[in-house]
């Protein structure tokens, strides 16, 4: 379980980053992590500015990982550089590097380590991510999640290693990390689909945080619309980090179905939701058209929401 895209961005598109802000603020300090993440990066403006004008999600979705944050990449440090360099051209050294990781006690040194072998593209560092996540200790898998959730470009092996974990990861947390972890790209339409159907299975899981990082994660994959339905269940969602996750996933994919714009309206005009979740939907709704009695609706909930 990441961004730089030049920021023409109106007042509404601020006031949609806003929503998510503040819808997220709200949630109960024990509210998984993921949640906060997926919220923080939708407040993003780039992120934000890229949904508002229709090109889709970014390229990174928040992860659950703390440490790692999807792809908030501090400024690489000249010694970290000089490792990446000298992993990328000689095998012993990143064989060495390996190795020295898993025997390093000094947390600042061990997080570089795992930096600089999450930008290795090296069939080593891929072996040794694909040990620690067949591993029987979590500590491991979570490591070996949290490296793939910085490795770009993806591949073939990271998507078939991720696809397995998906299938077979017990732990809601790890799981939870892997999802965030398979990133979209261009891949064969019979794998794409076969994802998209783990993604909508997960999107029913029991905890929380799988379904909300599930429903994120749809609203990336999906290119066809064939996900609309799915998105809608997640909106009538009983977890607010769900629904709040579905609102995002429905701004990220552009999906303007009757299905999704009817759950929409039913939660700006529903009196026990909650005014942050109210206002993104306020705001996603701004993108569908309506008719005169759902903009006469939007507008009495808008005025009611004090927007």
């Amino acid at each position: 379980m990441k961004i730089s895209i030049p920021v023409l961005f109106g007042c509404s598109g601020i006031s949609f980053a806003l929503g998510f802000i503040l819808a997220w603020q709200a949630l109960p300090e024990g509210a998984p992590p993921v949640a906060r993440a997926a919220a923080q990066g939708a407040a993003g403006a780039n992120q934000v500015a890229d949904l508002w004008n229709g090109r889709g999600a970014p390229t990174h979705v928040p992860s659950p990982v703390a440490t790692n944050n999807q792809h908030q990449v501090a400024p690489v440090s000249g010694e970290e550089q000089k490792m990446r360099e000298r992993a990328e051209t000689d095998p012993v050294f990143l064989r060495s590097l390996i190795q020295r990781y898993e025997t390093e006690r000094k947390p600042e040194m061990r997080e570089m380590i795992k930096s600089v072998l999450a930008s290795v593209q090296k069939p080593e560092a891929l072996a040794f991510f694909t040990r620690l996540a067949n591993s029987g200790d979590t500590a491991q898998r979570k490591e070996a999640y949290a490296m793939l959730q910085q490795m770009a470009p993806d591949s073939p092996e990271m998507r078939n290693l991720l696809k397995q974990a998906l299938a077979s990861e017990q732990s809601p947390e790890l799981l939870a990390q892997a999802v965030a972890a398979l990133r979209p790209g261009a891949t064969d339409p019979a794998e794409s689909e076969a994802i998209m159907a783990q993604l909508g299975s997960l999107a029913q899981h029991a905890d929380p945080a799988v379904r909300s990082q599930s429903v994120l994660q749809l609203g990336q994959w999906d290119k066809t619309g064939a996900s609309q339905g799915r998105l809608a269940q997640a909106l009538a969602d009983p977890s607010p980090e769900v629904r709040q996750a579905a609102i995002f996933a429905v701004a990220q994919s552009g999906a303007r179905s009757d299905a999704l714009k009817s759950t929409l309206m039913g939660i700006i005009n529903n009196g026990a939701e909650s005014k942050e979740i109210k206002g993104s939907a306020l705001q996603v709704l701004e993108r569908f058209p309506l008719s005169k009695e759902e903009y006469a609706r939007y507008v009495q909930a808008r005025t009611q929401a004090g927007h």
